[in-house]
């Protein structure tokens, strides 16, 4: 969502007369677009802008701004305490940064739209293959340890004469892979057109490939939406379903609204209408008042559902959530080593579902050059999996058909067959 959001500021301030700059280096003005979901993130950020603050001090005529949730979140916070920076935007008021990038004062201006859709922009996606383009914006879930309702609003969705438009601009640009973007994409709805609607029509669009969307949520997984995974030409053998725990008392704290019994039984619906389908998830370790029994039943549920890739984080508590008024008793230590058990384990699953694929043919779409063998281009196949295949440049962008001929716990290894 963040490369999206990059993406329309930086197409809304070359329509103001801003010029991309080549390098950070090169750059007098630059933007931080930040994330809120985790406290290292948050770090990350405060580092970089640390590291420019000092290239401001010889060169004061260039601009520091921060954009996104964190901005949203502290923006008032983060002016007054780094005087490095000139400003800071919230999440639905982008259209304002070319007049405040012209003013000379410091500014935070985070203001929440509810109707902030930015329906007059189709970003430009420059030298890329893969194109990312929102559907919706906010949510409406509240899970307890989330700040995404908090920072980026309520729920609200595109028009999907708008998406359609995005989509078409992106195919003509060439990016042939499209990823739709939305914190529960399930839930779309504009004008009577559901998810499954929408991407019935985007499937008729020449100019692309194929079609991919994050995130489902499993409480409002249909049965039309797997139909439509199903039926669907582009539409890509893969999902990202969230788990975040297999512990059904966990699951109630964090706000979720299913149990892991629905979750599983969703994942099966899935695997009967699309045996080869890759699902992928988020899981968090180390919740408050996580047991080890609790955490005990997560790691035998990411043995149950065998996950093609799982993105596995500890928890970050987040200022403002419920789960951040929970009486903690774990420490650091624990949350770390439950994260760690939890990954080594994802890690075995995955090399034996990557290894899985040796001597079946599969769907490269190039994305580029390996960065490990100057001989080999890299892409993705439909099931949303690493691989790579000798190869040469000219195949950026196109579609090449491939035998698995090895396989390591992130990297599908190939041959051409044509």
């Amino acid at each position: 969502m963040n490369v999206a959001d990059s993406e329309l500021i930086t197409t809304l301030l070359i329509e103001q007369g801003f010029v991309a700059a080549r390098d950070i280096d090169s750059a007098k003005i630059i933007i931080f677009n930040t994330c809120s979901v985790r406290q290292h993130a948050e770090d990350r950020v405060l580092g970089r802008i640390s590291n420019e603050a000092k290239r401001k001090k010889s060169d004061p005529s260039i601009k520091i701004g921060v954009v996104g949730c964190m901005a949203q979140r502290i923006g008032e916070e983060l002016i007054d305490r780094y005087k490095a920076i000139d400003f800071a935007v919230g999440v639905d008021q982008y259209d304002k940064l070319a007049d405040i990038l012209k003013a000379e004062v410091r500014l935070a201006d985070t203001e929440l739209n509810s109707q902030e859709l930015y329906p007059h922009l189709t970003p430009m996606h420059q030298g890329k293959t893969n194109g990312f383009v929102t559907i919706m914006r906010g949510c409406n879930n509240f899970c307890s340890y989330c700040i995404v309702p908090y920072t980026r609003g309520r729920e609200r969705s595109r028009k999907a004469e708008d998406i359609f438009a995005d989509v078409v601009s992106a195919g003509k640009q060439g990016l042939k892979d499209i990823t739709l973007l939305g914190q529960n994409v399930n839930s779309y709805l504009s004008d009577g057109i559901s998810f499954p609607g929408l991407l019935q029509n985007l499937n008729e669009i020449e100019e692309i490939y194929r079609l991919r969307f994050i995130t489902s949520h499993p409480k409002d997984l249909s049965d039309e939406l797997i139909s439509a995974i199903q039926g669907l030409d582009k539409v890509c053998e893969h999902i990202h379903l969230p788990m975040q725990s297999g512990s059904n008392r966990i699951l109630h704290e964090m706000n979720r609204n299913y149990t892991f019994e629905h979750y599983r039984n969703q994942v099966q619906k899935l695997r009967n209408a699309i045996p080869d389908i890759a699902i992928t998830t988020d899981i968090i370790a180390g919740f408050p008042t996580e047991t080890d029994a609790e955490f005990r039943q997560t790691l035998s549920a990411v043995k149950d559902i065998g996950f093609d890739y799982a993105f596995c984080f500890k928890y970050s508590i987040r200022s403002g959530t419920k789960a951040a008024d929970i009486t903690d008793d774990l420490n650091e230590a624990t949350r770390l080593g439950r994260l760690q058990e939890l990954i080594d384990l994802q890690r075995e699953i995955t090399l034996c579902k990557f290894k899985a694929q040796i001597g079946k043919e599969t769907e490269i779409y190039i994305e580029g050059r390996s960065k490990k063998n100057a001989l080999q281009m890299s892409g993705s196949t439909r099931d949303f999996k690493i691989a790579v295949v000798d190869g040469d440049e000219s195949q950026i962008g196109k579609l090449v058909l491939a035998k698995v001929i090895d396989a390591t716990a992130g990297t599908l290894i190939c041959e051409p067959l044509c």
